[in-house]
């Protein structure tokens, strides 16, 4: 099983306020680039790319685009990336758009384009990036490895391999004794039975950012928690069960963290409360919905103190 990154904390770096780009770069971004095979013949840094759209009225104004790294194999740019500190969000938003600029400007012209913010890894395709074809935490690095590999290894480019498209990722062909599940995911020696222990974990509080394919949603459980223990005891695409749902925080974080999840409780409420965790919205309806109860409201309208009492509900016990 391929190891990398053992001796680094990735929960202690999250909450240290001097790992920043710089750290990420260094510490992070340089060992990986080398474990796909790259070297400084093929590592370009801070390439100062002129932006050819830009225009304020009749003026045309210079602005330069600086990649942190482009990766040249032969006399091509095979790929882009980027690295942000570890409160960046690096699977949407405007770092997504900026990293974008970089692939598809007329001197790169790269096939994918990566963020690295030293807790996370994105790879998008130039050709569209709504997406991440793949996303992952760095802490589950040795997982995903593989994957990475076929993506963006420096052998990945070369002509002459063989590939096939199987769920959005494409697969070099491996080696004849390589084994892998149903889905194409390499099987790795994950011992279930001798897991490490965790240092202390930080208690986090709940943050707006952080829910994402979830709504927000409160537990006496600390979700951080609860999803480094996940992390730490089972990989991704294994299933989490959890006998005692309650409020349900088990399932989601396992969801969260690319699991699959069981959740069992005698109260029905617990299913309740996940399904209205993980319910799509339309936000149409929504819409359409808020504005009916306004217009209720509008119309029947206590004006009066008179009404306004009238409209009081009371509690008797």
């Amino acid at each position: 099983m391929i190891q990398f990154f053992v001796d680094l904390d990735f929960q202690s770096l999250k909450n240290n306020p001097d790992f920043k780009e710089d750290s990420v770069r260094e510490v992070i971004i340089l060992p990986l680039l080398k474990s796909l095979g790259y070297t400084e013949n093929n590592i370009i840094r801070s390439k100062t790319l002129q932006h050819p759209f830009l225009k304020i009225g009749s003026k045309k104004r210079k602005i330069n685009l600086i990649p942190d790294y482009l990766l040249k194999i032969e006399n091509n740019y095979a790929w882009v990336l980027d690295a942000k500190a570890p409160n960046e969000n690096i699977k949407e938003g405007d770092h997504i758009e900026q990293v974008y600029c970089y692939a598809s400007h007329p001197e790169v012209r790269s096939l994918y384009f990566a963020l690295c913010n030293g807790v996370e890894f994105s790879l998008f395709k130039t050709s569209g990036y709504d997406t991440p074809v793949l996303y992952f935490s760095l802490d589950e690095f040795d997982f995903y490895y593989e994957q990475l590999s076929q993506f963006l290894s420096l052998n990945s480019f070369q002509v002459g391999k063989a590939f096939s498209y199987n769920e959005g990722v494409f697969l070099m062909q491996r080696r004849k004794d390589a084994k892998e599940d149903a889905k194409g995911f390499s099987l790795s020696q994950f011992d279930y039975l001798h897991r490490p222990l965790l240092a202390e974990i930080i208690p986090k509080k709940q943050a707006a950012k952080r829910h994402f394919g979830v709504h927000g949603y409160f537990t006496k459980q600390v979700w951080n928690v609860v999803a480094e223990y996940i992390k730490n005891f089972s990989q991704p695409h294994d299933t989490i069960l959890d006998p005692f749902g309650g409020s349900g925080v088990t399932a989601i974080e396992a969801l969260m963290n690319n699991r699959k999840a069981i959740s069992i409780d005698i109260n029905p409420l617990a299913i309740f409360l996940v399904n209205s965790l993980i319910s799509p919205v339309n936000f149409d309806e929504l819409n359409q919905a808020f504005e009916r109860v306004k217009s209720a409201y509008q119309k029947n309208e206590p004006t009066s103190p008179e009404n306004i009492k009238n409209h009081k509900k009371y509690l008797h016990f």
